[in-house]
């Protein structure tokens, strides 16, 4: 707990009316009264009252700030925001505002106390009670700190938010936060991705990426409330590794590893003396007119294979007259 209580006021003394004026009375012969009154009969003056934000205009002939707010029934005292002072004189055109003092019930670890607050907000109240904070002093945002905190409840025992107004009866409870940080390296497991292809025979399956978990830094900011943990949430976040996709594909199409095995034993790298190339046998032209590039024999199962499903659907078996019977 932080020892920065400075702002805690006395409730001693009740409240008051404003001070009034004692005027002497004088006997004076009858006219002397009529000059006297003549002479001290203060003009009137129009002058802007706001008492706890409701605003009204006065007309009054009271000399002093006081003699206004006694002569509106106005109680106040030393605990209250009065500007201009007391002793302020009346002058047409003046702004008079007073905020009264409220008294709320504030629970502080396990002292209890009340306390007079002039702001009319949860906002103001918590700036009264000028509650501790540490200050950050290592240039890295992760270091610990602690505050206090304030949370104000109605006398019915509803939060109230930052905006609210607070009344007699509210309750304000403080509490001690701490935030810390904790940092751990996660292993992030690879998703699977599974595709169906015509360039497997039905039924198979292939792994057609690897794939690799990932390393990821987390920062973990965690809140305590009164050394209870609160909440725990990531702060920052870096990969190591990024992780990447295992793709398995699962084959819809016809026998391609029979009518590969038939053709060039299954090799993708196979040149007849007849000058047909890869697993299956592409001539040169065929390839190209597929829509390969180069040679069967530069590229792989997949893309070798892609060439055959096209061929295939547009003639079929037939394009293999031997072979294509284990299609």
């Amino acid at each position: 707990m932080f020892d920065s209580r400075n702002t805690r006021t006395s409730l001693s003394g009740a409240r008051r009316k404003a001070p009034t004026v004692a005027l002497g009375v004088v006997m004076v012969s009858a006219m002397g009264i009529g000059i006297a009154g003549n002479a001290s009969a203060a003009p009137n003056a129009t002058v802007s009252l706001t008492v706890n934000g409701n605003t009204s205009s006065v007309t009054t002939q009271a000399p002093t700030v006081a003699d206004l707010l006694d002569e509106r029934g106005i109680r106040y005292d030393s605990n209250d925001l009065l500007s201009p002072g007391s002793g302020a004189q009346i002058s047409d055109g003046l702004r008079v505002g007073l905020t009264s003092a409220v008294k709320l019930t504030v629970v502080d670890d396990a002292e209890t106390f009340e306390q007079l607050f002039t702001a009319r907000t949860v906002t103001g109240a918590r700036t009264e009670l000028n509650l501790a904070s540490s200050s950050r002093t290592a240039s890295t945002p992760f270091t610990s700190f602690s505050y206090e905190r304030a949370d104000f409840y109605s006398a019915a025992g509803t939060r109230l938010r930052a905006a609210d107004h607070i009344h007699e009866g509210s309750l304000a409870v403080v509490r001690n936060v701490h935030i810390g940080f904790a940092t751990k390296d996660l292993r992030v497991k690879r998703q699977v991705e599974v595709d169906r292809s015509k360039l497997l025979r039905s039924g198979s399956s292939r792994v057609f990426q690897t794939g690799r978990d990932g390393r990821k830094h987390v920062v973990y900011r965690r809140t305590f409330v009164d050394k209870q943990l609160a909440s725990r949430d990531v702060a920052a976040a870096r990969w190591l590794k990024k992780p990447s996709k295992r793709v398995v594909r699962i084959g819809t199409g016809p026998n391609w590893n029979g009518l590969a095995n038939c053709e060039s034993g299954g090799s993708p790298n196979a040149v007849s003396p007849a000058g047909f190339y890869g697993l299956y046998q592409f001539s040169l032209s065929t390839w190209h007119a597929t829509g390969g590039q180069g040679n069967p024999t530069d590229y792989g199962y997949w893309e070798q294979t892609k060439r055959a499903w096209i061929l295939f659907k547009g003639s079929g078996a037939s394009s293999w007259p031997v072979c294509g019977q284990y299609l």
